[in-house]
């Protein structure tokens, strides 16, 4: 759980680049030209942002293009005088959102789903069409001035349980835009992309991709998909059709050329990394395993992981939930949990689990819930913390698979921890001889890879591969 930073400031109208996410970052070329405050790196939600989502993924590559489209995107917007400054989260969410002041945030897990460089072109295109017209003042005072102070000193600082306990599914940033406002910023967008030489029809290809991408989370979890882009904008049925409606009656002269940069697009993602960052654990499967801090735990086969960098979540079934993070304590593990994490809750069932940490347990009920409270003993001042909470109704049948994951919970060794490897992208060629599932066997890390390979790629379900192009896989392998 890092911070690291890499931007680009640019000259010509002042487009500002921030590479930002979860943990990496890097260093690429910095002019500082201005010192306007609406957009400085210093703007204080700014940098409540960075800090929600982990830092800035440092990748010069990286950096370089999106500076790139970026600068093309902005100067064909609405308002292409004033400065906008467009960082990359290095978050494995596909996701992207603005705020007033020319701040537009995009993810390197969204950058891994776009096929080619016109999708991220519109995708930046449509969240500075937000910003010129003006979408998101309201929802910034609404959103980022109570939730991200909530979610990143109440979720970190606080060590009280019972704010956790309260607050424990608030896993949700940022308030949703409304339809009128997200049919504005498709047909803004789709406008920009066009003027700045893009294929115009890639906003609603992008739309599509993350659709089917969507649904494909959904099912796999259960209806628990994990927070992205569709979180935050209305995925209306229609959207797709309107956005290449829009491309449609711009795109009159039979000579024009669909400009999609997809050699561009995969020659810079080639070896970006792919999910989860090192220093942030990895999950594999019902599997989160953390390389640098040397443990391991799973959770229930009904419960999807979310890591993120303030703590991991487990959403399952029913609105169950588990969430795991670390504290500083002196005490022992049942001081703590008694005088420190739970003062003055109402507690039972207290007793030893995990004997290998030196673990305790208790129960705390509530109306309509009930949690099971973990701390187990990490050594050097600090201790490991499970929530682990249901309806009331329900606790009894998930109470089983919470205790399981107390006790499974274990220190990695030097070997362990050293055998584990973050996942990447690479890039491959498909050759005359490849067949389709040569590809799908390489891929690492996800569930159900076939289907993720086709998704990845903006492969139909039947859609065979055309030798000479170029494809995208997930592989942990560290050698490209």
């Amino acid at each position: 759980m890092t911070n690291k930073r890499i931007f680009v400031t640019l000259l010509p109208k002042l487009l500002g680049l921030i590479i930002s996410i979860s943990s990496l970052t890097a260093c690429a070329p910095f002019n500082q030209v201005s010192a306007q405050k609406p957009n400085s790196i210093n703007h204080p939600d700014h940098k409540k942002i960075i800090r929600a989502f982990g830092g800035v993924y440092e990748d010069f590559e990286i950096g370089s293009y999106v500076a790139g489209l970026s600068l093309k995107i902005a100067k064909s917007s609405n308002d292409p005088e004033s400065k906008y400054r467009v960082t990359v989260l290095d978050s494995p969410q596909v996701n992207a959102f603005a705020m007033p002041g020319g701040f537009t945030y995009v993810t390197r897990g969204l950058l891994a789903l776009a096929n080619n460089e016109a999708e991220v072109a519109a995708v930046i295109g449509h969240e500075i069409a937000h910003v010129t017209a003006a979408h998101g003042i309201e929802r910034q005072r609404t959103s980022i001035g109570a939730a991200v102070l909530a979610k990143v000193l109440g979720n970190v600082l606080n060590s009280r349980v019972a704010t956790q306990i309260i607050d424990i599914g608030a896993t949700g940033l940022m308030a949703s835009y409304s339809r009128k406002q997200e049919y504005e910023a498709d047909r803004l967008g789709v406008q920009s992309l066009y003027r700045a030489g893009y294929d115009p029809y890639a906003g609603g290809d992008f739309l599509a991709a993350m659709g089917r991408l969507s649904e494909r989370e959904a099912r796999l979890s259960g209806g628990n998909s994990v927070p992205g882009w569709f979180s935050t904008h209305p995925n209306t049925g229609d959207r797709v059709s309107k956005a290449h409606k829009i491309a449609e009656r711009l795109v009159v002269n039979s000579n024009w050329r669909r400009n999609h940069g997809r050699a561009t697009h995969l020659a810079a993602i080639d070896g970006m990394l792919y999910g989860d960052a090192p220093d942030e654990g990895f999950i594999r499967g019902q599997d989160f395993l953390h390389p640098l801090l040397r443990f391991s735990f799973s959770v229930p086969n009904s419960f999807k992981l979310i890591n993120s960098p303030q703590a991991i979540f487990a959403k399952g079934p029913e609105g169950a939930i588990i969430k795991f993070d670390m504290a500083d304590a002196d005490q022992s593990t049942n001081a703590y949990l008694t005088d420190i994490w739970a003062e003055g809750l109402s507690l039972r069932d207290i007793s030893e689990i995990n004997s290998n940490l030196d673990g305790v347990t208790a129960i705390h009920e509530q109306p309509d819930k009930i949690s099971r409270l973990v701390v187990l003993h990490a050594g050097e001042g600090k201790v490991y913390r499970f929530v682990m909470q249901s309806p009331a109704y329900a606790f009894e049948g998930y109470d089983e698979g919470f205790k399981a994951t107390a006790r499974g919970f274990k220190k990695l060794t030097i070997g362990e921890a050293g055998k584990l490897r973050p996942l990447k992208i690479k890039i491959l060629t498909v050759r005359e001889d490849d067949r389709f599932q040569n590809f799908v066997k390489q891929m690492k890390g996800v569930e159900a890879p076939e289907e993720m390979f086709r998704v990845l790629n903006g492969l139909g379900a039947s859609e065979d591969l055309v030798t000479g192009t170029k494809v995208k896989i997930i592989t942990d392998a560290q050698v490209f």
